[in-house]
């Protein structure tokens, strides 16, 4: 960022610094996610690296920031395993998420899973199932990311809860 730039190529620095910004102005990002779009805009590596430390340089971008606000936002509606998965994919690193995940709670991932279960059974009485339907009930949360002794517990807590 300390080179000096001339011409054209001062000029798409410029520009994809501008991008930057206003691909952040939408919404927050990642990294990777960021210089992911920067590249499909066609700036050349240079540019987006001059971008990318410039809206570093201001604080725009922190992926620690950012995989905190997206877990806070989605933890009850998804499992911890597919929060982490999305965050992954979204290139935020191993020891960021570990700090992230740091405020999300045993108690935050039973709420998910009782919010996904009753959204799953759509109105119907879980003790009212049979076999065949609650396994496949099992089956839906489990792919969701949740582990089997939580969906068993959570199961029979919706079922105690029906009975009463």
């Amino acid at each position: 960022m300390n080179e000096v730039l001339l011409g054209p190529e001062q000029e798409e620095c410029r520009k994809a610094a501008e991008k930057a910004m206003n691909l952040l102005l939408q919404q927050d990002r990642t990294r990777k996610e960021l210089q992911d779009r920067l590249y499909r805009a066609g700036f050349s590596e240079r540019a987006s690296t001059y971008a990318m430390e410039y809206v570093i340089g201001f604080g725009y971008i922190n992926d620690l920031r950012y995989a905190e606000n997206y877990i806070s936002f989605h933890k009850g509606n998804r499992s911890r395993k597919e929060l982490r998965y999305k965050l992954q994919n979204k290139g935020v690193e191993e020891d960021v998420l570990a700090l992230a995940f740091e405020s999300y709670e045993e108690e935050d991932e039973q709420t998910a899973l009782t919010h996904l279960l009753k959204k799953r059974l759509k109105g119907k009485r879980l003790s009212d199932m049979d076999y065949s339907d609650k396994n496949k009930v099992i089956a839906y949360l489990a792919r969701k990311g949740f582990s089997l002794p939580l969906v068993k517990r959570v199961m029979k807590q919706q079922e105690s809860e029906e009975s009463n």
